[in-house]
């Protein structure tokens, strides 16, 4: 009960926090069968909430053991399907209580569920699939050997970040063609290290088309400004929806994340040092590469940004305190990069919830009108729509910034040529 619930708070909430959410490959994911969910880990917890609110079918999830430590916690994590995972620097009494684990994981397949399991075992804010732990292989041979019948599937996702920003970023899900976990089981029985090595090989394989994974992570900077050019080729002029059900715009990045990693090293070089050269440029018109993103400022939006300036203004001052707070917190508390738009979306969540409920409670106490607390809540929604507006409008420089498009394009196509069509 308290999972679905919270589903569709969260859903709701991730709509807002986020710029857009592609999806595609939702049909993979079955209710007639027990499936181990292989994802990628580039943010702290966002993958699981994604997953969690967007997949047609409940998940349980392999989290680490240690929130299970605080008592108060606890509860909650049980009730949302969480299961604790024990790792070395936990302690030896901890790793021992991992056998739990195992039986718990092995039960939820059993059971026809579905189990997430993030298999590069730790988080790390890259643009590269790691290479995959033994956990859910162990995991996968376990549960068929209990039970050689069970139809078990491992399902390869991607889940990709646009690390822009902390907020109003982007996040490309795909799920893969599942892979099935009986036709290793026959190779398992005559030699398991084999098996676990072919399934884990395999399932990367699987895994890998759904990624954005740039080997050579020094050309991160470079592939951040080309791929603008893919991005701009699929740029929705509106801020709704949201939510996008496609994997187009994924594939062109994974596509020129590819032939990056195939040219040489002189080639690459080559391409660094122009791009820097023209982000000079553009840093001397105080403008940004993003701004090749943006919609110039035309009759429409100006009526929107007029318009609704004032109720975007009381919403901003409405929620300022819970949404500062938030800021403030996650800036203080949180030092891994991996973790920060997880802290500060949970957060922000967390506070703004607090402030509706007092609001709530006082407006009973106080006898205000029925209207006032939904008032509220409708003016925050119209300024963080009149944010999405604001901050993908083009105000100035709009001919520099076509420049300075057409020549990341030039470039583009003669060093990667027949990568996307622009």
């Amino acid at each position: 009960m308290l999972y679905q619930f919270l589903k569709i708070l969260v859903r709701i909430a991730l709509k807002l926090f986020f710029k857009r959410i592609y999806i595609s490959g939702l049909e993979h994911i079955k209710n007639d069968r027990p499936q181990l969910i292989a994802s990628n880990h580039p943010s702290g917890f966002l993958e699981p909430l994604i997953m969690a609110c967007f997949f047609p079918k409940s998940l349980h999830f392999l989290v680490r053991g240690d929130v299970f430590d605080k008592k108060w916690l606890r509860p909650l994590l049980i009730s949302t399907n969480q299961i604790p995972i024990f790792r070395f620097k936990d302690g030896f009494s901890k790793l021992r209580e991992n056998h739990h684990t195992m039986d718990d994981s092995t039960r939820v397949l059993t059971d026809n569920k579905n189990l997430l399991i993030f298999v590069e075992g730790s988080t790390q804010s890259i643009k590269k699939l790691r290479p995959l732990q033994k956990g859910i292989a162990r995991i996968a041979f376990q549960a068929m050997e209990k039970n050689p019948d069970l139809n078990l599937e491992i399902v390869p996702v991607g889940i990709n970040f646009t690390f822009r920003a902390l907020f109003n970023d982007e996040v490309m899900l795909k799920v893969g063609k599942p892979v099935l976990a009986r036709d290793y089981m026959q190779l398992h029985n005559q030699d398991k290290n084999k098996a676990s090595e072919k399934l884990l090989h395999e399932t990367y394989d699987a895994m890998l088309p759904n990624i954005v994974h740039l080997d050579d992570q020094t050309m991160l900077p470079s592939f951040e400004e080309l791929v603008l050019l893919t991005r701009k080729s699929h740029l929705l002029t509106n801020p709704t929806p949201v939510t996008i059900l496609s994997s187009d715009r994924l594939n062109d990045e994974v596509r020129l994340a590819s032939a990056l990693d195939y040219l040489d090293t002189s080639t690459r070089k080559s391409i660094s040092d122009q791009i820097s050269k023209l982000k000079i440029k553009f840093d001397t018109h105080k403008n940004h590469p993003d701004d090749m993103l943006k919609s110039p400022l035309n009759f429409k939006r100006t009526m929107i940004l007029v318009l609704g300036s004032i109720p975007a203004f009381i919403g901003l001052i409405l929620h300022v305190l819970p949404i500062t707070a938030a800021w403030i917190f996650m800036r203080m508390k949180v030092k891994q990069r991996e973790f920060k738009s997880s802290i500060l979306f949970v957060v922000s969540l967390v506070f703004i919830l607090l402030m509706y409920i007092l609001l709530l409670i006082t407006s009973f106490v106080c006898h205000w009108l029925w209207w006032v607390l939904p008032l509220i809540i409708a003016s925050g929604l119209c300024t963080r729509y009149y944010h999405r507006v604001w901050t993908s409008t083009l105000f100035n420089n709009a001919s520099f910034v076509n420049n300075y498009s057409q020549a990341i394009s030039t470039i583009s196509h003669t060093y990667i040529p027949n990568t996307i069509n622009y």
